[in-house]
């Protein structure tokens, strides 16, 4: 083994002229041994083979490495970068949180109830491995959806649309859901479940929506959610009318979903033992209106649910057992639509008419829904019925008379699922 002192001394490079660095040419400088004249001891080979003039004219820098920035910075940086956006940041969640009230709560599926809506969140965002946080994420990753549409109510909760991206809220309530179907009580389970199909059914992905529609069902059966008996019976009033309205949400999504996509009813109301939620003189008058609204049209979607049974067994009339497969009569349904219009509270009658208590985006929207689902039902009533095309064809007419009067915003709101609910009913003959 040599010794160190025999070893080469490494001799430091040389800077390149001027020349040569500008064109990451090898600068060659002259042998010092040989004496130079004094106007070419600067010159390098290269020049000279250039036929150029060798300067050393550029700024001198300080050679070596750079030093470190301090360990906090670096990895305040490297977070800083790594990061899209600050998604759960405060103000975002707020924002999301209004629009979910602005336009699902208000439409479709109010998962939570309003004064929930106010106060769960109001102090921050929860830990991550609080069910709180999982059900947040899932409700800004349905807002965030409204968002991106343009979908809301109120112009001001625009804001700068591309911020919030619905996926990366989707992808992180998903992150928090336990791989087994959790024994806990908690609601909020249910609420991300519910959710998370929501978001499924309008992003079109048919297998998130049955898979999170699976683990709905799942929970309720598991805790007899479907029978008011099996309730805590220590919980208030209000709070049993929030879990009334959770699941009939629950509910009126297996049906809209049946509808538009075919597949089988999971959920039928002959096992159901769930009432409505109250209306109290408590309530203001807009209230009462919205909540008799809501339920008058989960009526309706009960009435869908027997619509959609009996067009499908049309094209199956064999049953195995005949002596259990009682049928209504054709008219059954047309007879049980018309003594639910008849029977139709008072205070929804007057909805779609001018009136300052009822001028709403809620109430205003309930008479647009009312209209599109009544519709929905009388013609899959008649095509059970085998009725005359023209009697279909009338039916339709008046829909669209009667809607083409409705403000524009309220069909951005609704997104598809009108759309959705009027073309399944082509499903449900197959």
């Amino acid at each position: 083994m040599e010794s160190q002192s025999s070893r080469p001394q490494r001799k430091r490079a040389l800077q390149a002229c001027d020349f040569c660095h500008a064109r990451g040419l090898k600068c060659r400088r002259l042998p010092m041994t040989n004496p130079q004249p004094p106007e070419i001891s600067h010159d390098c080979l290269t020049c000279i083979g250039y036929g150029m003039q060798c300067t050393m004219n550029r700024p001198v820098r300080k050679r070596g490495r750079k030093p470190a920035a301090p360990s906090g910075q670096t990895q305040t940086r490297t977070q800083t970068d790594s990061r899209p956006s600050d998604f759960k940041s405060p103000d975002c969640t707020r924002r999301l949180i209004e629009i979910y009230r602005d336009t699902m709560y208000q439409c479709y599926f109010p998962f939570l109830s309003e004064n929930d809506l106010e106060v769960r969140w109001a102090n921050g965002t929860p830990r991550a491995d609080e069910t709180s946080y999982m059900l947040l994420m899932a409700l800004c990753a349905v807002s965030a959806q409204s968002l991106t549409l343009k979908a809301v109510f109120d112009s001001e909760l625009l804001g700068d649309v591309n911020v919030h991206d619905s996926d990366t809220y989707f992808a992180e309530a998903v992150s928090h859901i336990p791989t087994r179907v959790p024994g806990s009580h908690d609601l909020d389970y249910l609420r991300t479940f519910g959710l998370l199909a929501v978001y499924s059914l309008r992003s079109g992905n048919k297998s998130d929506l049955h898979r999170y529609l699976g683990l709905c069902h799942a929970l309720i059966a598991q805790h007899g959610f479907q029978n008011e008996s099996y309730w805590d019976c220590s919980i208030s009033l209000a709070e049993v009318d929030d879990r009334r309205r959770l699941f009939w949400c629950v509910y009126r999504l297996e049906i809209h979903s049946a509808s538009v996509l075919g597949h089988i009813i999971r959920l039928p109301e002959a096992q159901v033992s769930v009432q409505y939620p109250r209306i109290t003189p408590a309530m203001k008058r807009e209230t009462q209106a919205w909540t008799a609204g809501w339920d008058y049209i989960t009526d309706l979607f009960r009435l869908m649910e027997y619509a959609i049974l009996n067009l499908r067994q049309q094209n199956h009339p064999k049953a195995v057992f005949t002596t259990f497969h009682d049928r209504p009569s054709p008219n059954a349904l047309l007879e049980s639509l018309s003594r639910l219009k008849t029977n139709k509270p008072f205070i929804l009658r007057v909805l779609s008419q001018p009136h300052d208590e009822f001028q709403s985006n809620r109430c205003r929207y309930m008479a647009v829904q009312i209209t599109c689902t009544e519709a929905l039902v009388n013609i899959m009533a008649l095509l059970h019925c085998h009725a005359p095309v023209s009697d279909v064809i009338k039916v339709a007419e008046d829909f669209l008379n009667e809607i083409s009067e409705a403000s524009l915003i309220m069909f951005k709101v609704a997104s598809s699922q009108i759309i959705q609910q009027l073309l399944g009913a082509d499903w449900c003959r197959i």
